[in-house]
């Protein structure tokens, strides 16, 4: 895959000066520089090494392989106008850990979405979840850890039933962590494959366990960044 984005696109780039620019890696989903001073205008993500960027006083060439999935990013409203809102409700309500009255209100609590898709079908997503106190408050109280009442949460995570066990739940994840910035980030979980995905993504958990309502199963706390 190669991208090539003049100054008319910088929507494909996230900042562009001179003889240097900040680019995203479309593998990892990564920030980082490209510049003619320091790299000779060619660099490697310094994170995945999957990707690289050249720039010139005309453009920015990304270049990644073209066999690898990459995550897209749409807000909900913008999933509700290509009529694709219900089909991610549906792809999280197959992946089961989810209370049923946030299904049928069609998950208000979603403001952006990472997703992969194969063959024009939804296939992996995860999701940045809008600061609510009063559950804030409620995780606090169960797991015991002092978490702030404005701190947003990673959640809507699943996969398809038929394409579990390849790693997408990591690749959404990921994309969509960088949607939260540098502030702190918490997600609650009770499945095993996903605390490894949170930790592999800089989580740490915190406090201690407590027993889901709904499904009885032990339910963790996990904090990025330091969250108080």
């Amino acid at each position: 895959m190669e991208r090539h984005l003049d100054k008319d696109s910088m929507r494909h780039v996230e900042d562009w000066y001179g003889n240097n620019a900040a680019v995203r890696c479309p593998v990892c989903g990564k920030l980082f520089i490209v510049s003619t001073f320091i790299n000779k205008g060619q660099r490697d993500c310094p994170i995945c090494h999957k990707s690289s960027a050249e720039i010139t006083s005309a453009a920015v060439t990304i270049q990644a392989p073209d066999e690898l999935e990459i995550p897209t990013v749409c807000t909900r409203a913008e999933l509700l106008a290509k009529n694709r809102l219900e089909e991610f409700i549906s792809l999280v309500e197959e992946g089961g850990a989810i209370n049923p009255a946030s299904v049928k209100a069609k998950l208000p609590k979603a403001e952006t979405i990472a997703f992969i898709e194969r063959e024009g079908k939804l296939v992996a997503v995860a999701a940045k979840k809008q600061a609510i106190a009063s559950y804030a408050q409620s995780v606090s109280l169960n797991s015991g850890y002092a978490l702030q009442n404005d701190v947003p949460e990673l959640g809507y995570v699943a996969v398809s039933g038929s394409c579990r066990g390849q790693r997408l739940s990591a690749k959404v994840v990921r994309r969509v962590l960088f949607e939260f910035g540098e502030g702190p980030v918490f997600a609650t979980t009770s499945d095993e494959k996903m605390k490894s995905v949170l930790a592999g993504c800089g989580f740490r958990w915190v406090g201690h366990e407590w027993r889901s309502e709904r499904t009885d199963e032990m339910l963790s706390l996990w904090i990025r960044k330091g969250a108080t």
